[in-house]
């Protein structure tokens, strides 16, 4: 079975959650844990990738190299940002085409203007929604792979409101989306009205749990409680590497610049060398030779 079969397999039996996974360690460690799927975040690549706030800075190939080292060393399934598409439908097309061949098996594309921001950002401006049915038509004319999994995006919730932003995946589910999604719901009672109203329409609703966004904080029982199928921890392991790693240095620097200082906070050496996978390569290498 595909790694896009086995997420529509997912959807059968609700809720899971989509670990997200900021590069290739993250991605292992991640499914070492036993994620079920991992998601690659535009949030998170513009940070790792360029150092910058998700403003709309990495070009499609950076993102879609960035998807495919993630892709390489996992086995499950992909879900992978396409913010909103590139540019036209054109580029949309190839957005789904690369992001095909990267590896992935699900991606969300969204109705902001370009450069676009992150959806718990101020500031974001919408394109029609007739342009935004355009691309997902025109990805959906360009999927090869019937099992791969397009997600129809809006951020219309912090710019026009709840009722344009139901109304907004009602229409993009009318041309063929397979999941539905609202970005930055901001309370308890608008993700109830979200699912009440967009349940009947058949597709799976997804919700976004990054802590410290404008989302509550909520765990994936409860989120399912609520009518929605499946989440996504997009930004948890960056945040959680941020401090550790800030912690290290700060502790190092100050403790006169010795490892001594840190090392309960290292994990040795040949645990990480046995983690990525040297034992197998090493005995790889002696079989085939240099």
């Amino acid at each position: 079975m595909s790694r896009s079969a086995r997420f529509r397999e997912l959807l059968r039996d609700p809720p899971f959650v989509c670990l997200g996974a900021h590069d290739a360690v993250t991605a292992k460690l991640a499914e070492a844990a036993g994620a079920p799927a991992i998601y690659v975040s535009g949030f998170a690549a513009s940070a790792i990738v360029a150092g910058a706030p998700d403003f709309g800075v990495l070009t499609q190939t950076e993102m879609f190299e960035h998807i495919r080292r993630i892709c390489r060393v996992t086995s499950v399934p992909i879900f992978a940002d396409a913010d909103t598409g590139y540019g036209g439908t054109l580029e949309a097309q190839r957005t789904i085409e690369l992001w095909e061949e990267a590896g992935a098996s699900v991606l969300h594309v969204e109705d902001q203007v370009m450069p676009k921001k992150c959806g718990h950002f101020a500031g974001k401006q919408l394109v029609s929604p007739e342009e935004m049915r355009q691309k997902l038509r025109a990805m959906l004319e360009a999927r090869r792979d019937r099992d791969f999994f397009v997600v129809a995006r809006t951020d219309a919730m912090g710019v026009t409101g709840l009722d344009d932003a139901i109304a907004r995946l009602t229409s993009y589910a009318g041309v063929g989306a397979d999941g539905l999604y609202v970005d930055a719901p901001e309370s308890v009672e608008h993700l109830r009205e979200i699912a009440r109203r967009l349940t009947p329409l058949g597709l799976p609703l997804l919700f976004n749990m990054a802590r410290t966004g404008k989302s509550p904080y909520l765990s994936l029982a409860e989120v399912h409680e609520l009518g929605f199928d499946y989440a996504i921890s997009p930004i948890e392991p960056l945040l959680a590497a941020h401090k550790a790693v800030k912690e290290m240095f700060e502790t190092f620097m100050q403790n006169g610049c010795s490892t001594s200082a840190v090392a309960d906070r290292l994990t040795p050496f040949k645990e990480f060398n046995d983690f990525i996978g040297l034992p197998e390569v090493a005995a790889r290498h002696a079989r085939l030779g240099s």
